[in-house]
């Protein structure tokens, strides 16, 4: 079988869902909907009485406390102010009757009352949750945001949760609750399905989509994936019309607002003005229950089932011991009576979220149908214009900071990990682990939870409170400390493991361990990262400094790094002993008010091979002039007067051009720059084809909207500068422009390796917009060459990924505002071509939003300014802005021989499959090479032991496998899990030929040898044992050796020695 003969897969482009949830988008059926004052429906329900005889109305109230981990006041805040005095409510009510019943989701704040908790309160929960009065749903640390998230974290965080919970309480998760991240995402759906939850609530979807679907009796449906092509992964979902109280009866809040008896307690009035609660008493109690049974029959209405759930809570409900009571006796006097009269046919009951699936579930026999539904619920609205995908861009600093910690976590995991594998626990480097290990392991669980936390739906959006958002933000430092900590500690072990395997002679003295250091670090959470500067001047001839690289992917990478260093005249000795060729280029302040490089600091460029989770060392040092293969980038300047006063601080020699068009050019591209600096178009060397892709920077003026909601006051308009400073490098390593523009610095690299960022012109944005007001800048991409139609038309369509997992269309939505166009892009945007011979990838380092104009141009959002609040509970504008640092890859493939190799289509309009090079591209751009100092000065080694200078893994997975976590759960054991995800890609080959089948690895059919493909250890046999996603629940006994892993699929193992 051919490599091409195994992409069978990518045949399938859309599911065969009843309903695409984009097509409802586009729908007339929507705009037919009229606005009311109940989110689920119509503002009229009516019902016969008949109709419950049969079958009654099974009424299931699930009493539940949202708590935000941050937003108004800080998590740990919250925690003291009213969430430990909530879980302490909920236990005393619960243990006063076994017939009440209380839902949990955020484990962060379950697991701080742990361990405040005495053994007896530790009792008394286990003894709730065996009765089955207490339930953890979802399970996560956080109930994430749905948007902004990439995979590696939504996983890490579910796994960390539901883990806590089973070791703690030996309590296991078996149904999902998403009611409050704005917008809902359908990989979601599937993670949930991969632990095992058969069942989900979700809620913010799209105000008129709500109500279309609930009066079609539709809010109860099987989630498909877009990609599905049979019922296997299917979720069976139900959509809330609220999770708080004052709405959840039925279609009359001022009817519902009377039974949200906690006011009773706190006296509050939001919402409801002049409804109060009205305590249920003998003399009322009849009439109470009538009515409100009256409401939930109409909100019968809605569902197949004939039974319905009410969400009894809200943000930090139960506060208070007056709440609890105010709440749980009230209802329990309408149960009593209701229950009681069998004229009403109707059952009331307390219930957990399971209760009321395993209900539904029994009443939906096989005769009834449930329709499926295929692709996200983005973007959200709760109103006519209102919507929500400001919170998609806001606050893009700690966005950014959010996925550094992420690929740094990632990276720490699995280095612990293979040293946890690798060391003999017997040996002198084995007891030096076993010291290292536990404080290592609390450093990583550490780390674990400030990610997790910084998932919350208020955090990562950008949507918290200013003292919240540095609260938040020195935890993603100290947390990412806390993996390069551990990255630093387990290279070290297991570079002296390597060391003293190939040079068995040469005794090391453990006592001093050489230390490695990070080349770069963070003063403070809200500051860029400074990279050291190695010392070259001071060194003598003998001597250089060793600098550690580790290749924290599965696969073999040949890319391009940098390290910085104090003159030019240095050199890079790698791999075989050789001095690697190097370009010397100068390096550039974080100033944005003008353009100026930093004086005796230069960037020193090479490039490197490293083996799949690999770890290597270069030497950099002073020049051989007799060796040396470093030469210094010819530097031109165009109205850059600012550089040219700074020319005789710089050894390399600046010379100044008048302004003009110029191209840039490496092995597979020619770019095309106007004067002002920015992108015209790319020609594809290999078919000389010009695509006109072209960059500009925008400027959106807006009056209205806040962290959630955008709200353009018209179409954006240029900003950037006609004849801008700019500064051009160019040299056999990479070619560069840095460009200044208003309130952005704008960088274009082309490298010159035979790596894959060779492949992609890497796209760098220095943004910092605190002097504007009212303000939201973009990157726009000018790709209506491609959308345009033989006919002439535009066809407005991109796609974004939904948390880095898979592919989404996205329309311009003709009949709604501009900002309803606009949609998260957490990692990557896709525009393919009308006739399918060309496609541009945007592969993104942080979360943003990505939208369509009317005009057919591609906006990324970089920044917003905002001066007030948009009235969804902040209370205040974002105001606190940074300057932050985006960077891209954007890569053009063209495919001269359109046809796919006789393949299926890999595009459609509701989703597209990247090509290998598009996957590939993704993952290295979100996990780039970790480069530390070795903090000692080496003797320059000669050939042969530089040759065996590092540590090998001698994992081989296939190219279309990715490891996407090695997860050491306890630090005494030699055990992990491993997620395994295969990359479900297209057929496609561009023209630049990259396919890979290359000499480092192959792509397959799905099958593969396990254990030979992961060898962790080279003492004792690897037992692998299939597991749920989450770890929890074993799928196999049996070791696996031959695996089979289906396109898209994350494959979990629990790997034992």
């Amino acid at each position: 079988m051919s490599e091409i003969d195994r992409c069978h897969f990518t045949g399938r482009v859309k599911s065969d869902a009843e309903i695409q949830i984009i097509d409802l988008y586009a729908s007339d059926n929507l705009t037919k909907i009229n606005t009311g004052v109940w989110q689920d429906g119509a503002t009229t329900i009516s019902y016969k009485d008949e109709s419950f005889e049969q079958k009654q109305l099974e009424i299931v109230l699930m009493p539940h406390s949202h708590n935000d981990p941050g937003w108004l006041n800080t998590y740990e805040g919250y925690f003291k102010q009213s969430t430990n005095k909530i879980i302490n409510n909920v236990i005393h009510f619960l243990e006063q009757n076994p017939g009440r019943r209380f839902s949990w989701a955020e484990i962060s704040y379950f697991s701080l009352w742990w361990y405040a908790a005495s053994s007896d309160m530790h009792s008394r929960v286990k003894a709730l949750i065996d009765n089955g009065q207490l339930e953890f749903v979802t399970g996560g640390w956080v109930m994430e945001d749905e948007a902004n998230t990439y995979l590696y974290a939504i996983v890490d965080q579910v796994i960390e949760g539901n883990h806590f919970i089973k070791e703690k309480l030996n309590a296991e998760v078996k149904s999902g609750w998403s009611v409050d991240p704005f917008g809902q995402s359908s990989t979601q759906a599937y993670i949930r399905k991969r632990m095992g939850i058969e069942n989900i609530i979700i809620q913010r979807t799209h105000y008129r989509v709500k109500r279309y679907m609930s009066s079609n009796q539709m809010i109860e449906f099987k989630w498909r994936q877009n990609w599905a092509d049979d019922d296997s992964l299917d979720v069976f979902t139900n959509m809330l019309s609220t999770y708080q109280a004052l709405d959840t009866c039925g279609p009359e809040r001022s009817v519902c607002c009377e039974y949200e008896f906690a006011r009773l307690a706190t006296r509050a009035t939001w919402g409801c003005p002049g409804h109060p609660p009205k305590a249920i008493t003998e003399q009322n109690v009849a009439e109470r229950s009538a009515t409100l049974v009256d409401q939930y029959k109409k909100k019968a209405q809605l569902y197949k089932s004939n039974v319905v759930i009410g969400a009894i809570g809200a943000d930090f409900s139960y506060a208070s011991e007056a709440e609890c009571s105010a709440v749980f006796n009230n209802y329990e006097r309408i149960f009593e009576y209701v229950n009681s009269h069998p004229e009403l046919n109707t059952h009331i009951q307390w219930g957990t979220l399971t209760d009321y699936f395993t209900l539904a579930r029994k009443r939906l026999s096989d005769q009834q149908h449930i329709p499926t539904f295929s692709g996200d619920f983005f973007t959200y609205a709760d109103n006519e214009n209102i919507y929500w995908s400001g919170y998609f861009t806001s606050r893009p600093f700690y966005k950014g900071m959010d996925r550094v910690l992420e690929s740094r976590l990632r990276a720490a995991e699995i280095v612990f990990s293979m040293a946890n594998f690798a060391v003999d626990p017997q040996s002198d480097i084995g007891h030096l682990w076993t010291s290292l290990a536990p404080h290592l392991y609390t450093k990583l669980t550490e780390a674990r939870r400030n990610l997790g936390v910084f998932q919350h739906h208020d955090a990562i959006t950008g949507t918290a409170r200013d003292h919240v958002v540095v609260d938040y933000g020195q935890r993603l430092l100290v947390s990412i400390g806390n993996a390069d900590h551990t990255i630093e500690k387990s290279s070290e072990v297991l570079m002296l493991l390597a060391d003293n395997n190939n040079s068995p002679n040469v005794h090391h003295k453990l006592t001093h361990l050489s230390s490695f250091k990070m080349t770069q670090s963070r003063a403070s959470h809200d500051s860029l990262p400074v990279h050291s500067v190695i010392p070259v001047t001071s060194m003598q001839a003998a001597t250089s400094q060793s600098v550690v690289f580790y290749n924290p992917l599965a696969f073999r990478r040949h890319q391009t790094v940098f390290v910085l260093v104090d003159c030019p005249d240095s050199q890079v000795v790698c791999g075989n002993g050789k001095v690697t060729p190097s370009q010397v280029s100068l390096h550039w302040s974080s100033q944005v008010d003008e353009l100026s490089f930093i004086p005796s600091v230069y960037e020193l460029w090479f490039t490197i091979s490293l083996d799949a989770l690999s770890i290597s060392r270069c030497f950099v040092g002073p020049a051989d002039k007799g060796e040396s293969k470093t030469t210094n980038s010819k530097v031109y300047s165009m109205n850059a007067p600012s550089i040219e006063a700074q020319t005789s601080q710089s050894v390399l020699e600046v010379k100044s051009l008048e302004s003009k068009p110029f191209k840039l050019f490496n092995y597979h591209y020619v770019v095309h720059f106007g004067s002002n600096g920015l992108i015209e178009a790319i020609e594809d060397r290999n078919t000389k084809e010009v695509s006109l892709i072209s960059l500009d920077l925008v400027i959106y003026e807006v009056t209205k909207g806040g962290a959630y909601i955008f709200v353009p006051g018209g179409n954006a308009k240029p900003a950037h500068f006609s004849e801008p400073s700019l500064v051009i490098e160019k040299g056999h390593v990479f070619s560069r422009v840095t460009v200044l523009h208003r309130n952005i610095v704008h960088t274009v690299q082309l490298f010159n390796s035979q790596g894959i960022e060779s492949h992609s012109v890497s796209i760098s944005n220095l943004v910092d917009v605190r002097m504007l007001s009212n303000r939201e800048l973009a990157m726009r991409i000018d790709g209506r060459d491609l959308m345009r139609t033989e006919a002439g038309n535009l066809k407005r369509m991109i796609y974004t990924d939904l948390n880095g997992f898979q592919m989404q269309a996205r329309h311009f939505q003709e009949k709604m505002p501009l900002q309803a166009s606009f949609y998260p892009m957490p990692s990557q945007m896709i525009l393919n071509a009308v006739d399918g011979k060309s496609r541009v990838t945007l592969h993104s380092t942080q979360a943003s939003g990505a939208g369509i104009t009317s005009e057919g141009f591609i906006d990324v959002m970089l920044d917003r300014k905002l001066m007030q609040d948009d009235g969804k509970g902040l209370g205040q504008g974002v105001k606190d802005n940074k300057v932050t640092p985006y960077h891209f890859w954007l890569t053009l493939e063209t495919f001269p021989d359109s046809s796919g190799h006789g393949q299926p289509p890999d595009a459609s309009d509701y989703m597209i499959y990247p090509t290998v090079l598009g996957q590939h591209s993704n993952v290295a751009v979100q996990n780039p090479i970790v480069s530390m100092l070795e903090q000692r000065g080496l003797p320059q080694l000669d050939t042969k032991p530089l040759a065996h200078s590092g540590w090998k893994s001698g994992v081989v997975l296939p190219c279309d496998v990715h490891l996407l976590s090695l997860r050491t759960m306890n630090h005494e054991q030699n055990a992990a899990l491993i997620i395994l995800q295969r990359l479900a890609h297209s057929c496609t080959v561009g023209s630049s030929g990259y396919h890979t089948p290359t000499e480092w690895c192959k792509l397959t059919d799905g099958h593969f040898n396990l254990p030979s493909s992961f060898p962790l250890s080279d003492k004792g046999t690897l037992n692998f044992k299939e597991m749920t996603l989450n770890g929890i629940h074993r799928l196999s006994e049996a070791s696996q050796t031959y695996v089979h892993m289906k396109p898209h699929n994350l494959n979990t193992y629990w790997v034992t020695k």
